[in-house]
């Protein structure tokens, strides 16, 4: 069984993941600064862990790998205040740069070197559709994700001769439990498919790119948003 390092693993969305690269076969390792009290938990390991603090990071990543291979990496993590850019501070940009793009590239860096020793690994990226798009009251979240996609299609260039694969799933839209349904009906009615995504097809996204029938495509973002972004 092969492993996976899984960050945001705790959210409704890293959950999802979780579930569904288990039943393909990952032992996933969650990485979160808290998790929900659940019995049936599919996670391997739950390590908390503050991934904006680097050696703290690092530690977590090192002590799971030394205790077993890592082969997978899937950044789920992210942290996007809705907030007028101009009413925003400093200290929200360095949070959101912090856990949506550096701890991702920090990651990639502790992790890498074990899956180009084994001449195989998987690194699948969280981005967002608002990277491509832009959004409103999201442009710190928006361009630190778009840094996300743009590291991603260069560290896929780099290591494509080692047997590594690195991707990005850009979600749209998702609808988790902390979604306002007034503004996510309206949205909705924009879709080309009708409706919100769900955690799952996201997994499922994840779940595709982490898995051997995707060992010729690297350095690409699978949009998973509904249709919505598909001219953009």
């Amino acid at each position: 069984m092969k492993a996976c390092v899984l960050t945001g693993a705790g959210g409704a969305i890293g959950g999802a993941i979780a579930r569904t690269l288990t039943k393909c076969g990952w032992r996933v390792l969650g990485i979160d600064l808290a998790f929900p009290d659940d019995p049936a938990s599919p996670l391997g390991e739950r390590v908390v862990c503050d991934i904006t603090d680097e050696t703290k990071l690092r530690g977590c990543l090192r002590e799971l790998a030394d205790a077993e291979p890592v082969r997978g990496l899937v950044n789920c993590a992210g942290f996007y205040p809705v907030e007028s850019f101009a009413d925003s501070d400093s200290a929200s940009w360095r949070q959101q740069v912090d856990v949506n793009f550096l701890a991702p590239v920090i990651a990639c860096h502790t992790l890498l070197p074990g899956m180009i020793d084994a001449g195989w690994g998987r690194i699948v990226n969280i981005t967002s559709d608002s990277s491509r798009t832009g959004a409103a009251r999201l442009a710190v979240y928006s361009g630190s994700k778009g840094a996300l996609l743009s590291f991603s299609k260069s560290l896929a260039q780099e290591v494509g001769r080692t047997g590594v694969t690195v991707n990005c799933v850009s979600p749209g839209t998702i609808q988790v439990p902390t979604t306002d349904m007034d503004m996510a009906r309206k949205l909705a009615r924009k879709i080309p498919l009708g409706r919100l995504g769900a955690p799952e097809d996201v997994a499922a996204a994840v779940d595709f790119l982490m898995s051997e029938a995707a060992e010729y495509i690297t350095g690409e973002v699978l949009s998973v948003g509904g249709g919505l972004t598909m001219a953009g």
